[in-house]
């Protein structure tokens, strides 16, 4: 008997100490706070950290916090998450990794997006980061280039592309913006970029390109504004533009093509960089990693409207063919 109320005794004394076990915080910040490509990633992330074992609800809390597209947002948001003592930072693009950067001189950060860290002086590199950032990088010029020659094995006169850049983007994704005019110059092309100041105004841009004289359109992953795919793609069929996409809706709801990185995985292994930080590890000796697996989206319907004949090699190719 003595012993039975020694072990209840024990066991009821631990059940403070696990109701008081502590909850990590992570701040998690986003361009939008809806859309299919907010939902992927999000998702995304949320099964890396789970494989590390960390359950939002039970031993995580993850402060979703979103710009709604104003970049300037991003400043006080960190310095709001920086107050709140979160663990990591999540963040996956430029102008939000700068804005944690200032926000806080010790809280590790976590990126997903940016193209070059290295270039923007996050990490001294690739292999060993040497500061508290660390994540996934998705390339650098090469797939920029990559997605070009698609559009011009689709579109074989192609010397004129353009792209139509969202105002409020325009600065915080000036990388993305000097990438493509490098890709394009290294190709032989000349690249037409058109500023919109809001998302009602994107026929009246797709108008300018026409009048500018461009062939082809070509989208980059944060300044064309995510969530707009399917005004771009209704837009550019409209003044028959054959459009490139990096996000794999943009083919699937009318663009011509896609091509880009699997997304969702590279934020899953993003959470995964978040978990393995939350147990300890240190960002300046986790190796960033480069996007594994490449999509490419070929839209043959919208080929036949535009009468584009579609290379042998990119339709067997193709990951995905809408018919």
């Amino acid at each position: 008997m003595k012993r039975r109320l020694v072990l209840a005794s024990s066991v009821a004394s631990l059940a403070p100490l696990r109701a008081q076990e502590r909850v990590a915080r992570v701040g998690y910040m986003s361009w939008q706070d809806q859309g299919a490509y907010y939902e992927m990633t999000l998702k995304g992330f949320t099964e890396g950290l789970r494989s590390e074992g960390f359950v939002p609800g039970r031993n995580v809390e993850l402060l979703l916090r979103s710009a709604s597209n104003d970049a300037e947002r991003f400043k006080p948001i960190a310095r709001e998450l920086a107050a709140s003592k979160v663990d990591v930072f999540f963040a996956p693009a430029t102008p939000m990794a700068s804005a944690a950067w200032f926000a806080s001189k010790t809280t590790p950060i976590v990126v997903a997006s940016i193209l070059d860290p290295v270039e923007l002086e996050f990490v001294k590199s690739l292999a060993r980061p040497g500061t508290r950032v660390t994540g996934v990088t998705t390339l650098n010029d090469e797939l920029t280039i990559k997605r070009m020659q698609l559009l011009m094995d689709m579109v074989p006169s192609l010397k004129r592309v353009g792209t139509v850049i969202d105002d409020a983007m325009r600065a915080a994704c000036k990388q993305e913006i000097d990438h493509a005019e490098r890709a394009a110059k290294r190709l032989g092309l000349s690249l037409v970029m058109i500023n919109v100041t809001r998302p009602e105004l994107l026929d009246a841009g797709y108008r300018q390109l026409v009048d500018a004289k461009v062939q082809a359109v070509i989208t980059t992953l944060l300044s064309t504004r995510n969530g707009l795919e399917k005004e771009h793609a209704e837009a550019a069929l409209k003044y028959r533009l054959p459009i490139m996409f990096e996000l794999e809706f943009g083919a699937q709801q009318g663009g011509l093509l896609s091509y880009g990185p699997d997304f969702a995985d590279i934020f899953l292994r993003a959470g995964v960089y978040t978990g393995r930080i939350l147990k300890g590890a240190k960002p300046a000796e986790m190796a960033m990693e480069q996007p594994r697996e490449f999509k490419l989206v070929l839209n043959l319907k919208t080929a036949k409207v535009l009468g584009l004949a579609v290379p042998p090699a990119i339709r067997v190719r193709a990951d995905e063919v809408i018919e």
